[in-house]
């Protein structure tokens, strides 16, 4: 009879402490909560600034007081690690890199290479790396964090729900996370890409309240063009187009716009992709590699500029031939100019080979941009056009004979 207390007792003990609490708690209050960070190369090192959250002042500001919902810091040193401990120097918490929404990179530093500065980021167990990363095209991460936005009241957070927005909706950008650089410096036969952002506009202007109470901002960020690198250094830029190419190969495109000229008149119409599935399909023969990129799109007539009778099965085949063969010559046209001016393949042939043909990849992995960038490359389109809109024929006056 005496056990059973003996073993409720050994029990509660147990229990009570497994509920003593968390070891490595922090308390919110002993902590600067970053939303952004940026790195720029000095002579120094490296310059590094934090967006950090202040809760105090946010919620101060929806009552009305006018102070900013986040601070922006900055400091030198010759690491990373160096950078943010010193940032203690300047602020009373350690910053807490946990909630980070975007990592912006200057262009000077990813033309030397950018896995060393990185190496603390993907080593440091606090970081999550579902945060997304883009360079700054002339200009310095510094200044991109230091801008205020009239649409988001944490900056950092409107540069990434930008990006993302912008490849969803449009598709010549790519939101690419920290996780992603990872896997692409560890991966054969890919090689990483990077979205570029510029500042347009008065840049002493877009850091005061001036740029969030004026209708149109002195100061805007605008994302534009897909970096190419080789390992972790940046190349080059693709245009828009071949940014869109990009996306469409790697099956990145999730609705987008493109014009296409009128079959037989003047004028031109635009079709709204809807739904877009790449293939691609890896070939060897004599040992020389081959590949075939199978695209098929879902789209509607979104605006025609032109006068055409949207009820003759004709004239829609004939539209359905005009977008597939424009959208062709952008795929086929993307993928020529990362061939002939970069010769890295970061459309992923080589781990579709890696897979299809082991032995070849074995002999090969090497030098595969060099096999890469001679390779030929095959562009074949199913487009299916799905609907008209809620009008048939476009509103226009025919054309005089």
């Amino acid at each position: 009879m005496m056990r059973r207390p003996v073993m409720l007792i050994c029990a509660l003990a147990v229990m009570v402490t497994a509920l003593s609490g968390c070891w490595s708690r922090k308390e919110l209050g002993d902590l600067a909560v970053a939303i952004g960070l940026g790195i720029d190369r000095t002579d120094k090192g490296y310059r590094v600034t934090v967006q950090i959250v202040a809760p105090s002042l946010a919620a101060a500001s929806s009552g009305g007081s006018g102070g900013p919902p986040a601070l922006v810091v900055d400091t030198e040193a010759a690491t990373i690690m160096e950078a943010l401990r010193k940032l203690t120097t300047k602020l009373p918490r350690k910053i807490y890199l946990s909630h980070l929404s975007m990592l912006l990179l200057d262009e000077a530093m990813a033309k030397d290479g950018i896995r060393k500065p990185l190496d603390f980021l993907f080593r440091d167990h606090e970081v999550r790396p579902d945060f997304d990363v883009a360079i700054v095209r002339d200009g310095s991460a510094y200044d991109a964090l230091s801008i205020m936005t009239p649409l988001e009241r944490l900056p950092a957070r409107d540069l990434y729900d930008s990006l993302n927005g912008s490849q969803k909706n449009w598709a010549p950008t790519s939101a690419v996370r920290l996780l992603d650089l990872m896997k692409w410096f560890d991966l054969d036969g890919q090689e990483a890409v990077l979205t570029g952002l510029h500042l347009v506009g008065n840049l002493e202007k877009g850091k005061t309240k001036e740029n969030v109470e004026s209708i149109n901002s002195p100061l805007k960020f605008e994302y534009r063009g897909i970096g190419v690198m080789k390992d972790d250094v940046l190349l080059g830029w693709l245009n828009e187009n071949d940014s869109k190419a990009y996306n469409y190969v790697t099956g990145k495109v999730k609705s987008t716009v493109g014009k296409v000229d009128c079959p037989d008149k003047a004028g031109t119409f635009v079709m709204e992709v809807l739904q877009a599935k790449s293939r691609i399909i890896p070939k060897l023969h004599n040992g020389q590699p081959s590949a075939t990129v199978k695209i098929t799109i879902e789209a509607n007539i979104a605006e025609v500029e032109c006068s055409l009778d949207l009820n003759s099965r004709e004239v829609l085949d004939m539209m359905k031939t005009q977008a597939a063969k424009r959208t062709q010559e952008l795929i086929a046209g993307g993928i020529r100019k990362v061939q002939s001016d970069f010769g890295v393949d970061i459309f992923g042939f080589g781990t579709k080979f890696h897979k299809k043909y082991p032995a070849y990849w074995a002999s090969k992995h090497n030098q595969w941009n060099e096999e890469f960038s001679k390779m030929d490359v095959k562009v074949v389109m199913d487009y299916i056009i799905k609907g008209r809109g809620r009008i048939v024929n476009p509103p226009l006056k025919e054309e005089e004979p």
